[in-house]
């Protein structure tokens, strides 16, 4: 199931989306657990419609999510650490297509978006959690270390741009308010120090990796 806080911050197009996605085929976990994201859509969705694309990648990331989370059963404080991650990682994804999509005018693009972003995201915490397991994710360097620094500049400056945004002349959408862009905003980054927080600031591959997660956004924070 999405995580409670998601699920209060997703907006109506969003939940009207994923709710249609789970009303479609159900999850085919002994599938979506030796195939890729790809591959499961086309071997479950029959005819193809958006929102069975969007039940297909949402549940594939939830099986692979709950084989992950089984997975670590025998490492309870890293188990732990994965699964506030996760919900951390999707409900950031979910606030760039929330902000993307207010500065749009709206549109279901945004909101397709959501459930779309779960499978490469679950594909990134498993490797996450491999580093986290192997001597590999301590090993250190120049690389490692600039990844990390680079990754909090990138998302300071993220931050710093849905906060100067102003609707333009032309913008007359009406879906902007400044107090609901500023209080997910706020959430934004409060989500981003609590990440960083877990993460730390070593600079070896585990970190590194975290952090390349942190600013893998769905959408700018501003138009191009």
């Amino acid at each position: 199931m999405t995580p409670a806080p998601l699920r209060l911050l997703l907006p109506l197009a969003a939940l009207l989306v994923l709710g249609a996605a789970r009303a479609q085929t159900p999850a085919n976990c002994p599938l979506a657990n030796v195939v890729d994201a790809d591959s499961y859509g086309l071997l479950t969705i029959e005819q193809w419609s958006e929102a069975d694309q969007d039940n297909a990648s949402y549940h594939w990331a939830e099986c692979r999510a709950a084989k992950l989370q089984a997975s670590l059963a025998g490492m309870p404080q890293l188990r732990a650490r994965m699964a506030t991650l996760r919900g951390q990682f999707r409900e950031m994804r979910d606030l760039e297509s929330e902000l993307a999509g207010i500065r749009a005018g709206g549109g279901t693009l945004y909101a397709h978006a959501i459930p779309r972003s779960f499978a490469p995201l679950e594909e990134q915490l498993a490797s996450l959690a491999a580093l986290a397991r192997s001597s590999l994710g301590a090993r250190t360097g120049g690389q490692y270390a600039r990844t990390v620094q680079d990754a909090r500049q990138n998302n300071a400056e993220y931050i710093r741009t849905l906060r100067a945004y102003k609707p333009g002349p032309n913008e007359t959408y009406g879906l902007y308010d400044p107090k609901e862009w500023t209080r997910m905003v706020n959430r934004y980054e409060t989500l981003s120090r609590a990440i960083m927080l877990t993460l730390g600031s070593r600079g070896d591959a585990a970190t590194a990796l975290g952090y390349s997660i942190l600013v893998n956004q769905v959408f700018p924070a501003k138009e191009e």
